[in-house]
């Protein structure tokens, strides 16, 4: 499996600056956040991002994030795929990643629910399909509807488009609950990508993505989820992505190579 750095782990610092620390303490790869790509661009050129990520030797995971939105108006985030699909294969980036942002309207049954969000899958995937990108769906920890795996995956199956898949988050999955077998019954071609992080001892219920740390510095089954992974014979990204202020606060390079040398002790344990 591969390194990577998820831009939000760094909120607030400059895109440029995490290219160039990534290559500095070794990471192989970057998530993007599209925030970052577009504080960027006011100043320089998708051509001048991938020289950027070519000179330093750190590739392009992905960008991020698109709000899927299975059960109300999909427009917008349609035309944001749309935008961002072209600029992500420039940057040598093969991956789109779509998180779960609303729930099922009352009285909707699961049933209904898994055929709305297919139909709105396929939408999703047919946009990114048009720049040639994988599109992943994110399950989001605590929600009834696509809390983790499966229902995702039985959106993907339903909707059946070569280019849908899914991501693991470890502390979403931890939040809702998803143990390690779950993740290792995950049809390796449907894996697209993983979120590697850590977080506090609280009741899961009370989790929020404030409480995310470092890996290793936790109370999450680390080790678990990667054996996991490796039975499905996963050998994509790591990426690294957390949502701590503390963390924020930091020296920019201190948070870069934090993060990957908590990701590497992690690894080696």
């Amino acid at each position: 499996m591969r390194s990577c750095l998820n831009t939000a782990t760094t909120r607030g610092k400059p895109l440029a600056d995490d290219v160039r620390l990534c290559g500095r303490v070794g990471f192989e790869g970057i998530e993007i956040d599209t925030g970052k790509l577009d504080e960027f661009l006011q100043g320089g050129s998708v051509e001048d991002l991938r020289a950027l990520l070519d000179d330093c030797g750190v590739e392009c995971a992905g960008l991020m994030a698109f709000a899927f939105t299975p059960f109300g108006d999909r427009a917008e985030q349609l035309e944001r795929i749309r935008r961002y699909g072209p600029i992500c294969r420039e940057l040598g980036g093969r991956m789109l990643l779509s998180f779960i942002a609303e729930q099922p309207p009352q009285p909707m049954t699961h049933r209904e629910a898994v055929a709305s969000a297919a139909e709105a899958a396929t939408e999703y995937a047919e946009a990114a399909a048009e720049s040639g990108m994988l599109l992943a769906l994110e399950p989001i920890g605590g929600r009834e509807f696509m809390g983790g795996p499966t229902d995702a995956l039985a959106v993907i199956e339903a909707a059946d488009h070569p280019s849908l898949g899914v991501m693991v988050d470890t502390f979403h999955y931890y939040k809702s609950g998803v143990v390690p077998a779950d993740v290792a019954a995950i049809p390796p071609e449907h894996l697209l990508i993983v979120h590697i992080n850590d977080c506090e001892d609280l009741p899961r219920d009370q989790l929020t993505d404030a409480n995310r740390l470092y890996p290793g510095l936790g109370v999450l089954p680390l080790n678990a989820y990667l054996d996991a992974l490796r039975e499905t014979g996963y050998d994509g990204f790591l990426s690294v992505e957390i949502f701590r202020e503390e963390y924020w606060a930091d020296d920019h390079e201190s948070i870069v190579r934090n993060a990957r040398e908590h990701l590497e002790r992690v690894l080696e344990s």
